[in-house]
C-alpha cells in the first residue's frame, strides 16, 4: 500500500510482486483519503487503480478458484475499471491495459478491460446521478481550436515537456539514492512525520504547492497565475512528490503529473503571448497540450495521453496539436534514452520487494494438457509468468499444418528467472495444466541440456 498506486499496480499486473488483496482494498482507501486530506501532492486515481487490481484478484480467488489462469486478466480489468471510474475517461482506461500495464495488444486483454470498464462506468454514472454530482474529473472543456498557422507552438510545448520530464525522472533517482544513504535506518513513522510536517508548513505559505494539483489545473486553465510563481510551484511540488513516493506515502501520480504539464503549458503560453506569437484565446490550448505532453513523456504512453486529453478536456477539435505535442515530447525521451518515470518507480518497487533474495534461472519443458487454459490461444496472447519466454514448441502428433494456436500435447520449452520456483510452477500449471512428477524434476538451472519429454 506504500508509494505510487499505478506503478505498484503495473508491477502486480506483470506478476513482478505479490500482495494481499483484502488488505489492499481496506487499507488503500483509508490511507489515500488521509494523504489527500493532509495535502500530500499525490492523488486518489492511483489508489483507485490499485484497489481495482485488488478487487480483480479477490474476484478470482473467491469465485473462480479452479480458474487461476484468469487471475492477471481479471486484475487488469479491475485496474482499468478503477482508472475509468476515477477519471471519467473509459477509452483511456481500456488503453491503460494495452499501453502501460502490459505494453502489448492482445484481444483477451482488450476484451477483459472493455467489459470491466463498461460495468464500472455504468455503475459510476448511476451512483453519481443519485448523489447529484458529475462523474467527470474536470468540470471544464476547451472550445477554442488552435489554427494551423499556430500549430508550431505545439512543438515548443512538447519539447519543453520532454526536457522537463527527463529532469523529473533524474530527480526521482537522485532523491532515491540520497534517502537510502541518509535515512535508510530511520523508522518508517518518523519518515512519514517529516514529509507530513513539511507539507503542513509549505501549505501555510501557499496552497498551490500542496495537494493533488487539481485546483491548480483549474486556475491555470482560466489564466490565473504569475509566471515566476509557477516555476516555484513546479520545483516545490516536484521535490515533495519524489520524496513522498520514495518514503512510501500512499497516493497516485496521475493528477500531479497533469499539474506539472499544466504549469509547463501555461509558462509556454505566457511566453508566446508576451512576444506576440499567440492569441490569448488559445492560451488554454497550450495548457492542455502541456498536460498531454508531460503525461506522455513521463510515462511513455503517447496514445493514452492523447486519448485522455481528448476525453477529459477538449473533444476532437485540438487532437492534431495535442498529437504533435505528445509526439515531440516522446521523441525527446527517446533521443536521450531515459526510462519512463513510472517504469523507474516500478523498478524501485520490485527491487524493494526482492531485496536480499536470490533469483534462479530455470529451463523447463512442459506438456500442454487437454482442456487447459492455453489450448487454442496464441503464444503472445497468454500472460506468462514474468520473464518467462517460450523458446520453442515441439508440436503434438496430428498437429494441423499452418495452425498457430497452442494445442493439447504440445511440448513448450520455457526459460525464465524466478525468486519462487514452486510458485512460478503453480502459475505455469494454471495455464498449461498439471504436470507429471517426472517433468517437475526435469527442471534445470541455467542453460543445461535436458531431454524433451515424450508425449
Amino acid at each position: 500500500c506504500r508509494g505510487g498506486g499505478i506503478p505498484t499496480s503495473v508491477a502486480l499486473l506483470r506478476g513482478l510482486i505479490e500482495f494481499s488483496w483484502l488488505k489492499n482494498v481496506v487499507l488503500l482507501f483509508s490511507a489515500s483519503i488521509m494523504t489527500y486530506l493532509c495535502g500530500i501532492p499525490l492523488d486518489n486515481e492511483g489508489p483507485s487503480v490499485q484497489m481495482g487490481t485488488a478487487v480483480g484478484r479477490g474476484t478470482v480467488r473467491t469465485f473462480a478458484k479452479k480458474h487461476q489462469a484468469w487471475d492477471r486478466y481479471v486484475m487488469t480489468g479491475g485496474a482499468c475499471a478503477g482508472f475509468a471510474a476515477a477519471t471519467g475517461a473509459p477509452v483511456t482506461g481500456i488503453f491503460f491495459a494495452v499501453e502501460e500495464a502490459h505494453r502489448r495488444f492482445s484481444p483477451m486483454i482488450f476484451m477483459t478491460a472493455s467489459m470491466t470498464v463498461v460495468a464500472s462506468v455504468a455503475t459510476m454514472e448511476f451512483l453519481c446521478s443519485i448523489a447529484g454530482i458529475s462523474s467527470a474529473m474536470f468540470g471544464f472543456t476547451v472550445s477554442a481550436v488552435l489554427p494551423l498557422q499556430s500549430i508550431w507552438t505545439a512543438v515548443v510545448v512538447g519539447l519543453v515537456c520532454g526536457e522537463c520530464a527527463i529532469l523529473f525522472t533524474k530527480l526521482y533517482s537522485a532523491c532515491e539514492r540520497w534517502l537510502e544513504h541518509h535515512l535508510l535506518n530511520l523508522p518508517l513513522m518518523v519518515k512519514f512525520a517529516i514529509i507530513f510536517v513539511a507539507v503542513a508548513i509549505i501549505g501555510f505559505i501557499s496552497s498551490n504547492c500542496i495537494g493533488s494539483g487539481h485546483h491548480l489545473i483549474d486556475e491555470l486553465i482560466k489564466g490565473y497565475g504569475v509566471w515566476y510563481l509557477l516555476i516555484v510551484y513546479f520545483c516545490i511540488r516536484a521535490i515533495l512528490l519524489v520524496v513522498s513516493i520514495n518514503l512510501g506515502v500512499c497516493g497516485g501520480l496521475s493528477v500531479p503529473t497533469l499539474a506539472f504539464g499544466a504549469i509547463l503549458g501555461a509558462l509556454c503560453g505566457y511566453g508566446l503571448l508576451a512576444v506576440g506569437l499567440l492569441e490569448s484565446e488559445y492560451y488554454s490550448v497550450m495548457v492542455i497540450i502541456g498536460m498531454a505532453s508531460f503525461m506522455s513523456a513521463s510515462s511513455r504512453t503517447p496514445l493514452t495521453a492523447i486519448l485522455f486529453a481528448v476525453e477529459a478536456f477538449c473533444g476532437f477539435g485540438n487532437i492534431l496539436p495535442i498529437a504533435i505535442g505528445v509526439t515531440f515530447s516522446y521523441l525527446v525521451i527517446e533521443v536521450y534514452g531515459v526510462a519512463a518515470f513510472n517504469e523507474t518507480v516500478v523498478e524501485s518497487r520490485v527491487a524493494d520487494e526482492h531485496r536480499g533474495k536470490t533469483a534462479q534461472i530455470i529451463n523447463a519443458y512442459v506438456v500442454v494438457a487437454e482442456d487447459s487454459f492455453v489450448v487454442g490461444k496464441e503464444i503472445h496472447d497468454i500472460l506468462w509468468p514474468p520473464t518467462c519466454a517460450v523458446l520453442s514448441i515441439d508440436r503434438a502428433p496430428g498437429h494441423v499444418h499452418g495452425a498457430t494456436g497452442v494445442v493439447a500435447g504440445d511440448v513448450l520449452h520455457l526459460h525464465y528467472q524466478t525468486y519462487d520456483p514452486s510458485g512460478t510452477m503453480e502459475a505455469l500449471e494454471a495455464l498449461v495444466g498439471k504436470q507429471s512428477d517426472d517433468i517437475r524434476t526435469n527442471m534445470h538451472l541455467g542453460s543445461e541440456t535436458h531431454q524433451v519429454p515424450e508425449i
